[in-house]
């Protein structure tokens, strides 16, 4: 559940930072940013997502309001 709540998270709109695209998010988690790393999540789990991150995308868009970087 940790990285589903993280991609959501770097998706949405916070007061703190604007909405990122779908493969800045990607990037982050699979990448890290100086915040996160890679290494804080399962190696299996982080190639589940890496498989997967286009459902991740779709999920996504289907369910949010639009406000994306």
């Amino acid at each position: 559940m940790q990285i589903c709540d993280v991609y959501d998270a770097l998706r949405s709109k916070r007061p703190y930072k604007p909405a990122f695209s779908h493969d800045k998010a990607t990037g982050i988690i699979v990448d890290g940013d100086g915040r996160t790393d890679p290494s804080h999540f399962d190696p299996a789990v982080l190639a589940a997502f890496r498989a997967c991150a286009d459902r991740f995308d779709a999920i996504f868009t289907a369910h949010s309001r639009g406000e994306v970087e």
